[in-house]
């Protein structure tokens, strides 16, 4: 198999980087990245670009399976529409190239609570999940964790404190809202590449309950 990775340097996307790294299933990964990252491995082809022309790297955008971990904070964005850009349009337009090009299967990280009727973080999470399906009919996969718990390269004190509040409320929520459970983010980047090799049978929209089943 062939993954292609945008969102690579993040959190979850570096996770899934590594995984396929060390999966035997994968013979190469793309990533696409505004630095480069450093990392050496013969299975890896990194593109540095801007990502302000997407269509430009077409010739690039190839492999079986697309993995799309891009996300933003409204803070580094530093306005709205720049945070639409990197979290809804750029998964949106590498979908259409790579199906283009031959990927058969994409996956997504998204956010519990994604909802067009959401506020603005949701709504944009939501349009990124029915963006991309067009173009990978039945064969899109949105994970949608809770909070996220990892070592990110940039220290978010919010989260720092978020952390401690969903340590203790974890362990009862139960039943419907067992979904909004924290997630590690190496577990999370595990179900998901194991989910890419066996997607047969699995719902398309993955919570905390069906996200653990894949790993």
């Amino acid at each position: 198999m062939k993954a292609i990775i945008i969102g690579a340097t993040g959190l979850v996307g570096n996770l899934i980087l590594k995984e396929v790294l060390n999966d035997p299933d994968f013979s190469e990964v793309r990533i696409f990245v505004r630095k480069e990252t450093g990392i050496t491995d013969p299975k890896l082809k990194e593109i540095v670009s801007p990502m302000n022309d997407i269509v430009s790297l077409a010739s690039e955008i190839h492999g079986d399976v697309l993995f799309n971990a891009l996300g933003t904070t409204i803070k580094k964005a530093g306005s709205q529409s720049e945070q639409q850009r990197i979290d809804r349009d750029l998964p949106v337009t590498f979908a259409r190239i790579a199906s283009e090009n031959g990927a058969k299967i994409m996956l997504n990280v998204s956010s519990v609570g994604a909802s067009i009727k959401g506020g603005f973080y949701l709504k944009t999470k939501a349009e990124m999940e029915q963006g991309t399906e067009k173009f990978f009919p039945q064969s899109t996969f949105h994970f949608r964790p809770g909070f996220l718990i990892g070592k990110r390269k940039e220290f978010r004190f919010a989260e720092k404190m978020a952390f401690g509040v969903m340590k203790a409320i974890d362990p009862i929520l139960s039943g419907s809202s067992k979904k909004y459970r924290s997630m590690p983010a190496d577990l999370l980047a595990k179900a998901m590449v194991g989910l890419s090799k066996n997607p047969s049978g699995k719902s398309t929209v993955l919570y905390y309950p069906e996200i653990m089943e894949c790993i």
